[in-house]
C-alpha cells in the first residue's frame, strides 16, 4: 500500500510577508521509515482545546491529548480512537493548541489527520514569550480520510517555536474530523512517517506461510493456535465444527446453524502432524470452550471462562490439569480486583509464562489508557493472583491491545493492535521487557508485511525454540480460518532458552520420586531473572521439565522429605542457541553414613567468606535440620592441591566452620554440627585439570544421626 500528501494552497507567512510555498511532497510507502522518525519533535501537552469527545465512562479515547507524541496510524488507515476528535461533527471551526519540551527553530510542520482530511484552516506558531506567527492559511483537497499535512517552510524561523495552535473548519468534509500528532522538524528535508518494522525484516514474498494440513484444519474456523513449548502438540480453537460438543447456534450472515467453539489439540510425530482430537469434556461443554495458553510440561491448561459444577459458565478463567485419567474439572482462577471494568462487553484474553507465575491480560479497566489495554498478574503464594497491573503507555493505545502471547524467555510480548502505525486492520507487533516493574519496554515493531496484512490479524504462538510461529489466517485456507506456521526471522525472535528435563530418583533404588524440584540463579542474575523459573514436576512418572533463559548458571535441588538433595549446576552462562537437556536429579535417604556434595556452596578466591549465592543450598541443610529434630551431621570441607598443603588444610576447616556458623545463624543447634576439614587428602578426581579440580573442592555433609 502506499500513500502520499496532497497539500494544495498553503500559504506560509514569514513575519508579515506573505510568500507563496510548502508544496504536496510524495511520501516514503509505509514500512520504508520509522513510526517516530528522528529530527522530528512531536507535541506532548496540550495547552487548549475548543472541544473533544467525551465517553460516558470518561475513557481517554477521542481526548485532545491523544493528539500527543508519535502517530498511531498511517494516513491511510483511518479513523482510531487514538486522535484528537472534536465533540462534535461539522461543527465549524475547532482548534487545538499544543506545547513541546524544548522551543527551537522550525522549518517543517506535520500534522497526521486520521479523518477529515482537509479540515486544517490556519496554524500558528508561538514563540517562549506567547507571541503568535501565523505560519498558514489552507483551502486544499485530499481524496482519502486520512492525510499527512505538510508544510516545508521557505526559511527556519528566526525565533524559537514553543508551541503550535491548529484551527480547523470542520464543515469542509462531512462527519468527524480528527488530528493523530502534531510535529516539528528544523530539517527541510521532507520527513517520512511510516511504520516501525525491522530494517532485518525479510520481504513479504520470502514469507512462507505453511498450511499445515487436512489434519489439523478443516472447512470449519480454526482459531486461537497455541503451540506446547516443545512444540509438538498444538492447541486450537475450532467453531462450527459438526463434531463439536456444544449446541449449534446460527452464525451471524450464516444460514445453517453451526456448533458451539470446542477446543482440539493436534500432536506431531517424526514432524508429521497427526490428525486432530477433540480433548473432550469437562474442558469442553455446551457453551464456548477456548484454551488460553499451556505449562511447560503440558500438563496445565489455562481455559477460557470460569466453569462451574452445576454447567455455568462466567467471565474470567480457569485452570484443568491432565492426570492419567484425562483432564481435571477446570477449577476457577481468582484474580484480585478482577471485575473492575467498565462492562462494556468486551472479551478478555489470556497469555500465561511457563513457569506459571505470571499472567498477561488484554481487558478493558475502570481507568486505562482506552480500549483494551494489556495488564500482568503475578501468582500468590495462596493460589490467587494479583491485582493486574497496566503495562504502560509504551504497549498500551487508547485503540485495543489484544491477543497477548508471553514467549519462553518470559521477556518477548507479542500483541495484536491498530494503536500503532500498520498495513491495515490489527497488526501483530513485538516488544521487550526491560525490567522487573513490567511497565518498561521497547518501542513495539511491526512484524512487517510478510506477517501482517490489511486485513485483522493476531494470535500469535511460538515454541521455546523460537524457530516457528504459528498463527490462523484466511488466505489459502481450506475453509474459513486455518492455522499455518511460518519460520520466524532472527530481528523478531525471542531470547533463546533451554528446555531442561529429567527424572527425580532414589540415589539407593535408581527408582523414581515424588518429589518437588527447586531452582535458583547462581550466576549471571540481571533485573529480568531475579528468580529462576519454577519447574512442571510430575509426580505419577517422577518426570520434571522447566524452561530456563540462557546466559545464567542455576542451581537445580529435588526436595521431598526423608531425603537429603543432591544439588546440580546447570552453567548456561555461554549458551547462545536453543537447546533440550536432560538431567536426572537425585534424592539420598535420610540414613546414618549417608554422604552428600553440597555443589552449590561457594566461596571467595582463597577465602572463607560464603557468597550469596551459597545460601540457598545451606537454607535447604536448615530446613531438613529443623523437619528432622535429631538429625545431626558432620560438614567436612575438601580442597585441591593447588598451593601450599598446610594453608588448604586450614582453608579447607576455616570454610566448613563458616558453614556452621551460617546454619546457627539460622537457629540451628551447634552441637547437631561437626565439623572437619580435610585440604587436600581425599580427592574425588584428578588435580590435572581445573575441571577435575572443581569437583575436588567441595563441601560435603554426612549423616551421623538421623
Amino acid at each position: 500500500m502506499r500513500f502520499r500528501a496532497v497539500l494544495l494552497g498553503c500559504w506560509v507567512l514569514m513575519g508579515h510577508a506573505l510568500t507563496a510555498g510548502a508544496q504536496g511532497r510524495a511520501i516514503a510507502p509505509p514500512g520504508v521509515a520509522d513510526a517516530a522518525p528522528s529530527g522530528v519533535r512531536w507535541a506532548n501537552r496540550v495547552l487548549k482545546v475548543s472541544s473533544e469527545t467525551v465517553r460516558s465512562d470518561q475513557s481517554p479515547e477521542f481526548r485532545a491529548a491523544q493528539a500527543l507524541g508519535a502517530p498511531n496510524h498511517t494516513a491511510t488507515q483511518g479513523p482510531t480512537t487514538c486522535a484528537w476528535q472534536p465533540a462534535l461533527p461539522d461543527a465549524g471551526e475547532e482548534f487545538i493548541h499544543v506545547g513541546f519540551d524544548v522551543p527551537a527553530p522550525v522549518r517543517q510542520l506535520l500534522i497526521l489527520e486520521s479523518a477529515g482530511a482537509g479540515s486544517i484552516q490556519r496554524v500558528f506558531f508561538y514563540d517562549p514569550d506567547g507571541k503568535e506567527y501565523r505560519i498558514a492559511d489552507t483551502t486544499y483537497a485530499a481524496p482519502g480520510v486520512g492525510n499527512l499535512f505538510r508544510c516545508v517552510l521557505p526559511r527556519a524561523t528566526s525565533y524559537p517555536v514553543a508551541s503550535v495552535k491548529v484551527v480547523l473548519n470542520t464543515v469542509r468534509r462531512p462527519g468527524f474530523s480528527q488530528l493523530d500528532a502534531i510535529g516539528v522538524s528544523d530539517s527541510p528535508t521532507p520527513v517520512a512517517v511510516g511504520i516501525r518494522v525491522s530494517p532485518k525484516a525479510p520481504k513479504p514474498e520470502q514469507v512462507v506461510k505453511e498450511n499445515l494440513g487436512k489434519e489439523v484444519n478443516s472447512r470449519a474456523r480454526e482459531l486461537n493456535p497455541v503451540i506446547s513449548p516443545d512444540g509438538k502438540t498444538l492447541y486450537f480453537t475450532r467453531w462450527g465444527h459438526p463434531d463439536n460438543l456444544g449446541e449449534a447456534i446460527r452464525e451471524e450472515g450464516v444460514s445453517e446453524k453451526l456448533k458451539r467453539q470446542d477446543v482440539w489439540y493436534a500432536t506431531q510425530q517424526n514432524g508429521q502432524w497427526q490428525p486432530s482430537v477433540n480433548i473432550g469434556s469437562p474442558v469442553n461443554n455446551d457453551d464456548h470452550n477456548a484454551l488460553c495458553a499451556i505449562s511447560t510440561d503440558g500438563r496445565t491448561a489455562l481455559l477460557l471462562n470460569r466453569y462451574y459444577p452445576d454447567g455455568r459458565m462466567a467471565a474470567g478463567i480457569s485452570t484443568s490439569h491432565r492426570e492419567a485419567s484425562g483432564w481435571t474439572f477446570p477449577t476457577p482462577v481468582d484474580i484480585k480486583n478482577f471485575g473492575l471494568t467498565t462492562g462494556r462487553g468486551d472479551t478478555y484474553e489470556y497469555a500465561l509464562s511457563g513457569d506459571k507465575k505470571v499472567l498477561v491480560i488484554a481487558t478493558r479497566p475502570a481507568r486505562g489508557l482506552g480500549g483494551k489495554d494489556l495488564h500482568v498478574s503475578f501468582a500468590q503464594d495462596d493460589g490467587s493472583w494479583s491485582e493486574p497491573r497496566n503495562l504502560g503507555p509504551q504497549v498500551n493505545s487508547a485503540e485495543h491491545e489484544n491477543t497477548p502471547f508471553l514467549a519462553a524467555d518470559n521477556r518477548t510480548l507479542y500483541f495484536s493492535t491498530k494503536g500503532r502505525p500498520g498495513y491495515g486492520d490489527d497488526d501483530i507487533f513485538v516488544s521487550r521487557r526491560l525490567d522487573d516493574s513490567w511497565t518498561a519496554w521497547t518501542e513495539p515493531e511491526n512484524l512487517g508485511p510478510g506477517i501482517n496484512t490489511p486485513a485483522w490479524d493476531g494470535y500469535l504462538s511460538i515454541p521455546a525454540s523460537g524457530e516457528w510461529a504459528y498463527l490462523c489466517s484466511e488466505d489459502g485456507s481450506m475453509g474459513k480460518e486455518d492455522i499455518f506456521r511460518l519460520k520466524l526471522f532472527d530481528a523478531i525472535k525471542p531470547d533463546p532458552v533451554a528446555i531442561v528435563s529429567g527424572t527425580v530418583l532414589n540415589f539407593a533404588t535408581k527408582k523414581p520420586v515424588a518429589a518437588d524440584v527447586l531452582t535458583e540463579v547462581l550466576a549471571g542474575s540481571d533485573t529480568l531473572h531475579r528468580e529462576a523459573p519454577k519447574a512442571d514436576f510430575n509426580p505419577e512418572t517422577g518426570e520434571y521439565k522447566l524452561v530456563l533463559p540462557l546466559g545464567l548458571a542455576y542451581g537445580l535441588a529435588p526436595a521431598r522429605r526423608g531425603f537429603v538433595a543432591m544439588s546440580e549446576q546447570l552453567d548456561l552462562t555461554t549458551e547462545r542457541r536453543y537447546r533440550e537437556i536432560r538431567k536426572n536429579l537425585y534424592l539420598i535417604p535420610l540414613e546414618a553414613g549417608r554422604t552428600i556434595t553440597l555443589n552449590n556452596v561457594f566461596f571467595a578466591q582463597s577465602q572463607f567468606e560464603l557468597l550469596p549465592a551459597s545460601f540457598p543450598e545451606l537454607d535447604r541443610v536448615v530446613q531438613l535440620m529443623q523437619q528432622n529434630p535429631t538429625l545431626e551431621i558432620l560438614v567436612e570441607g575438601h580442597t585441591d592441591n593447588q598451593g601450599d598443603f598446610n594453608l588448604n588444610l586450614q582453608l579447607s576447616g576455616e570454610r566448613v566452620k563458616a558453614v556452621k556458623s551460617y546454619l546457627e545463624s539460622k537457629g540451628i543447634d551447634g552441637r547437631r554440627i561437626q565439623t572437619k576439614g580435610w585440604g587436600a587428602t581425599k580427592p574425588v578426581a584428578s588435580n590435572l585439570t581445573e575441571d577435575t579440580r572443581r569437583r575436588n573442592r567441595r563441601v560435603e555433609i554426612t549423616v551421623v544421626r538421623p
